[in-house]
């Protein structure tokens, strides 16, 4: 006997947001709202940029709500159509310039770290984001979607529209380059010995 399959927690809120219904539509963007804006911000690394494409995507979504697939997830369709709108978006950019980080405006929540480790903190967290900075927006969306926001490989795969394998290789490319950047050279004295 084989086991009913559980309902998509999406799934009644689609229809009654089909329907017409303005507040179950609203319940799927709060679910969803958070991790587009955080894929949009990674890949476009622009607050102002990445908070328009989230909500053009959140738009598009409601707009094609009945082109929905109701078997996919909710949450992976949002994001496919954030990805292709941040890739959109950088294909217009004609100039990518690495050297716009935004400065970090938050060091560590304040608890008893010393100004030490808050300082050190900080300047990894800034090698950290300058190292992703100048990573290609194909590195920087699997990572994000990977480490940032817990996706699988398969979900990854289906936001991106390619196989699982290929996502596990991306992000062993990913991680590397990003380790090479991160990777501090010798020291002149350790480089003696």
């Amino acid at each position: 006997m084989a086991e009913e399959a559980p309902p998509l927690p999406w799934k009644a809120d689609v229809q009654a947001a089909r329907r017409g219904d303005p507040s179950a539509f609203e319940s799927l963007v709060r679910s969803v709202q958070r991790p587009v804006y955080g894929l949009a911000l990674r890949l476009l690394q622009r607050e102002a940029e990445a908070a328009e494409v989230a909500q053009e995507a959140l738009l598009r979504a409601y707009q094609n709500l009945h082109r929905y697939d109701d078997s996919r997830p909710f949450d992976l369709w949002v994001l496919a159509i954030t990805r292709n709108l941040c890739l959109d978006l950088l294909r217009r950019r004609t100039k990518v310039k690495t050297e716009e980080l935004e400065p970090m405006k938050e060091v560590l929540p304040s608890g008893d770290a010393s100004q030490e480790d808050r300082a050190i903190a900080t300047e990894e967290r800034q090698s950290l984001e300058e190292a992703m900075s100048t990573l290609s927006a194909e590195d920087r969306e699997v990572l994000a979607l990977y480490y940032v926001q817990k996706r699988t490989t398969k979900e990854i795969a289906q936001v991106m529209g390619c196989a699982p394998g290929t996502i596990m290789a991306r992000l062993f490319r990913a991680r590397e380059k990003l380790r090479k950047k991160m990777t501090p050279p010798a020291a002149p004295e350790e480089a003696a010995r």
